[in-house]
């Protein structure tokens, strides 16, 4: 069945109430329209994105900004957290609407491709309407799919550790040296556990289910994960190293047991044991720090992820912003895109939230006004930029399985339900049939 429509006006004489369960979108505004203008908008365009409350917050404020400037469109959004968000974005699809913008991860990029969900953005990079005269072209060409942009990156980041300085000092412990190894991370995991266990606080929060922190330790032993023609790259011996490693700081303390990090539902900052207090380290993206910041009055800093035989750490394009490949405007979908990625307006009120920017004005527009969290974004980077490799294989399609099926392995690993040789063996075995062989 499809899902009802209803007019602006209709919206607001329900109210909030009489609209429960009936859509997904954050319907913005239902007083007057922003801008100099006082008729209605008349070209509405939809929205979707991935994050907190805290992305939402700054998105909102670069929505008003460019209605301000744009009057007669209105932008209608809806967010969610990543583990829910590409199952409503289907649900939605499905029901026979699919929004006008939309953010993109370069995990499901050729998936949405291949259904002929997104607009090839060819043509409007061509005429300007998306302005990419200044834009890090590596990052551009990270971002594209067989040499095609599907979408735009909103910025880029690096894998990274967030620590809470304050548990630390608690701990007694120096802070950590500037680069460290993964038996140092562990030996140092561990003693801030042993020191810190009557408050129930880990020294980090096992992250063995997480893909972009294996595929690390992937590109660490000299692989990429996937092949060139969309295969499974990583071997037995990967996954088994892998697992054995989150096993034995499980053993020793110095991460969660499994019944408490199985607890830990959903992802973002705001369900982290880091966020709660209930653990010292975190492995997330590096344009997470202010999200984890605002969650906690003790003070986070940055910490180089663990090194290995070879560099593993890439510049990731963080999210992309596509455009529906149906879309009645995507020639102001385009421009709002835009607006995002060199307009100063838009590039001060998103930040660093989605990563460092690719357009050399938006960085320049964002310099004299950044915050110290950001500064330390950008401190960050410059740490580490000159150890990091190019990724030169993109994900193929169903490489978003791979996130679920490395998920249940390590918690089947972690409850004890298979070993570890099991383990990887079933997560190589069950890779290769979701990704044809």
């Amino acid at each position: 069945m499809s899902r009802p429509s209803y007019t602006r006006r209709q919206v607001c004489q329900f109210g909030l109430s009489g609209l429960a369960g009936l859509t997904l979108l954050d319907l913005t505004a239902c007083g007057s329209a922003t801008g100099s203008s006082s008729s209605a908008p008349n070209e509405t365009l939809q929205l979707s994105f991935w994050g907190d409350a805290s992305r939402n917050k700054l998105t909102r404020n670069a929505i008003a900004l460019y209605q301000k400037a744009h009057p007669n469109v209105k932008i209608n959004s809806w967010f969610s957290d990543f583990s829910t968000y590409f199952n409503k974005l289907n649900t939605q699809i499905a029901g026979g609407s699919i929004p006008d913008l939309i953010q993109m991860d370069m995990a499901y990029v050729a998936q949405y491709v291949n259904q002929k969900q997104l607009l090839d953005l060819t043509q409007v990079i061509s005429d300007k309407t998306i302005d990419l005269s200044d834009f890090d072209q590596n990052m551009m060409a990270n971002s594209e799919d067989n040499k095609v942009p599907y979408g735009i990156s909103l910025g880029g980041n690096y894998e990274c550790m967030f620590y809470d300085m304050v548990l630390v000092q608690q701990a007694g412990l120096q802070p950590p040296p500037t680069s460290w190894t993964w038996n140092d991370f562990a030996d140092y995991a561990g003693k801030l556990s042993q020191a810190l266990g009557s408050q129930k606080i880990y020294g980090t929060q096992d992250v063995s289910g997480a893909v972009d922190v294996f595929e690390i330790w992937v590109r660490q032993h000299g692989r990429e994960l996937y092949t060139p023609d969309g295969k499974v790259n990583f071997t037995v011996d990967d996954a088994s190293s892998w697992f054995d490693y989150w096993s034995n700081l499980r053993k020793a303390g110095a991460c969660p047991p499994a019944e408490v990090q199985a607890a830990v539902t959903g992802s973002g900052p705001s369900v982290s044991l880091l966020a709660r207090g209930k653990a010292v380290f975190m492995i997330a993206h590096s344009n997470q720090f202010h999200g984890f910041q605002v969650l906690s009055k003790h003070k986070f800093a940055f910490q180089t992820v663990p090194t290995g035989p070879q560099p593993g750490l890439y510049l990731k394009p963080s999210m992309l912003m596509s455009i529906g490949a149906k879309s009645k405007y995507a020639k102001e979908a385009a421009s709002f895109i835009n607006f995002l990625i060199t307009n100063p307006d838009g590039a001060k009120a998103i930040g660093l939230d989605r990563g460092i920017p690719g357009s050399a004005r938006a960085r320049a527009a964002l310099e004299p006004v950044l915050s110290s969290e950001d500064k330390a974004v950008l401190a960050y980077a410059n740490l580490v930029g000159g150890q990091a490799t190019a990724k030169n294989v993109l994900d193929p399609p169903n490489a978003s399985k791979i996130q679920t099926i490395l998920m249940n392995v390590a918690q089947s690993v972690s409850f004890n339900k298979q070993s570890v040789t099991a383990g990887a063996n079933a997560l190589v075995q069950q890779a290769k049939q979701a990704l044809g062989g």
